[in-house]
């Protein structure tokens, strides 16, 4: 057997324990194709799909889907969208929910105690209001429809940096070089490329559900798929999460070139390399042979 045969059973048995997800609501409305991952496993998504803590709901192109909070909230996602829900601070409550945004249309309204939407470009915080926010490679929009919030803009690593108070009717955009701007109103070109039923308030749908559908396994996430969030800044959490990938000969080849990158599993697939180096023995220096007494003369 080899060496990260021996080390793989007990480091997935550690990793697997800990307590149950909570459930934070429903997908109330979905029009066209999503998944949703939970642990490894990619799950098809239908109408009354159950979310949790940390899944993640890929919405495809052209794709409406909308989600209800059992706190109450909504968010109408319009894809390609990715939104991962991220386990709330341990010890911390009443927190607002966080969700990880990366791409996609979505419109949010929010309600006590909040959300928090995470992008690449800033951390935005409401609770009661209703917004709109649009997201693409170069471009990140925002306008606060309702209410008011807080904006922290992000450095390129990750870090805090200007906050914003949000009122009611702003519009706050960043563009690719980094440049913060804002406006008291929306502008027409973001109107215009806004999808239509945002115009109209979302309606509350979770009323009509009925029993959830039982889960239906799509398929096990690739190394390609887990690569993008193996180098955000939940790297370490993900790392941890797709572990048990490592039993996939395919995922495992693909990982062994860049194994060095993800610690936790360089130390499973290459152990030999963090064995205590061996030291040479010491090798005693040789007694001289006690004196004796010279022999009496006869």
């Amino acid at each position: 057997m080899k060496s990260w045969q021996a080390w793989l059973p007990l480091s997935l048995t550690l990793l697997s324990v800990g307590a149950q997800a909570a459930e934070l609501g429903a997908v109330t409305l979905l029009e066209g194709g999503a998944k949703l991952l939970r642990g490894a496993t990619w799950y098809k998504v239908a109408t009354g799909t159950r979310f949790e803590e940390s899944d993640i709901l890929d919405v495809g192109e052209r794709t409406q889907a909308q989600v209800e909070f059992a706190a109450g909230g909504v968010v109408n996602f319009v894809g390609p969208a990715t939104i991962y829900f991220t386990p709330p601070p341990p010890k911390v409550k009443e927190s607002p929910i966080a969700l990880v945004v990366a791409a996609g249309w979505m419109k949010v309204v929010s309600k006590p105690p909040g959300l928090q939407l995470r992008t690449p470009a800033f951390n935005v915080t409401v609770g009661d209001a209703i917004v709109v926010l649009h997201l693409t490679k170069t471009l990140s929009e925002l306008f606060v429809e309702q209410g008011d919030g807080r904006m922290v803009e992000l450095a390129a690593n990750g870090s805090d940096g200007p906050a914003h108070d949000l009122k009611r009717g702003e519009f706050w955009m960043r563009n690719a070089s980094g440049a913060i701007s804002t406006q008291s109103r929306a502008p027409k070109i973001f109107v215009d490329q806004m999808p239509r039923h945002f115009i109209d308030p979302l309606p509350a749908l979770a009323g009509r559900l009925k029993s959830p559908p039982t889960p239906v396994v799509d398929h096990e996430i690739t190394f390609a798929e887990a690569e993008p969030w193996l180098g955000g800044r939940d790297r370490v959490v993900f790392e941890r999460r797709f572990t048990s990938r490592l039993r996939d000969p395919a995922f495992r080849k693909e990982v062994m070139p860049v194994a060095a990158r993800y610690p936790t599993w360089d130390r499973i697939l290459n152990p030999e390399k963090y064995e205590p180096k061996k030291t040479a023995d010491k090798v005693e220096p040789k007694k001289a042979p006690p004196a004796t007494a010279p022999a009496p003369a006869k």
